[in-house]
Formats: structure tokens, sequence, C-alpha cells
């Protein structure tokens, strides 16, 4: 198990936009939480940074394409529900943090969110995802 790498730079801006493939289902949101915890040794879920439109197209028409809905969420809409946001891995990658499992996991889910349908969504056999 190796922890989860952290970037340096400055706290993302409360206006910052991080997305997620999917809805915040809250069983999705912990059985993926659950497997960071096996892999890092902690509780938290991936989302990517869209600083504006040109990400969001990269980021849904790349790692995302495999998504029929986008879920969108501002940096400050996350961190209002009392969560924190790490910047992971490399640029765009951010993890949500998760303490307490089930209340961060519920916590999440009722952030503040917009879903979007995903205009690159295309999938091979067997990848299709909500």
């Amino acid at each position: 198990m190796s922890g989860l790498r952290l970037r340096r730079e400055p706290r993302a801006d409360d206006s910052l936009v991080v997305l997620r493939g999917g809805l915040l289902d809250e069983e999705t949101l912990r059985r993926d939480a659950g497997m960071a915890l096996a892999r890092f040794g902690e509780h938290g879920i991936s989302v990517l940074a869209a600083p504006d439109e040109d990400a969001f197209d990269r980021l849904a028409a790349g790692p995302l394409r495999a998504y029929a809905q986008l879920t969108l969420m501002t940096a400050g809409a996350v961190r209002g529900t009392g969560l924190e946001l790490r910047p992971t891995f490399r640029q765009p990658h951010y993890t949500v943090m998760f303490v307490e499992l089930d209340r961060d996991v519920a916590r999440l889910a009722a952030c503040e969110n917009v879903v979007r349908r995903n205009p690159h969504h295309q999938t091979t056999p067997g990848e299709e995802r909500r």
C-alpha cells in the first residue's frame, strides 16, 4: 500500500469546478472510497478539475468518455460540506477525503452540484457506466 501522492500547490480557488463521472450515488461513493482505502490507506474519491469549458471538454472526451452523465461541483461547495479537497497525483486530479466514511459519503452526496450529459459519451463493449 502506498499513500496518496500530494502535489505542492496553492489551495484551489472556491470557484474551481471539479467533476466526477456518473452521479453522486452513495453506494458507488462508498465502494470507490473503500477501494482507495485498500490501495492508499485512506478513504477518498477521485475528481478532476476543469477550470474552464475547454478543460471540461477535454476531460469529457478523454478519461470520462465512458460516463453518460458527469457531476460538477465547485471546490467551495465541496469544502462547504466540511470535506477536504486534496491535490493528488498529476493535474487535474484531486481527491475528496472521507474521515468518517458514512457521514462523509452522505455529505458529498448532498453537496450542491449540477449533472450534465457527457457530449462525448462512448463506450467499448463492457465499459458502459452510468
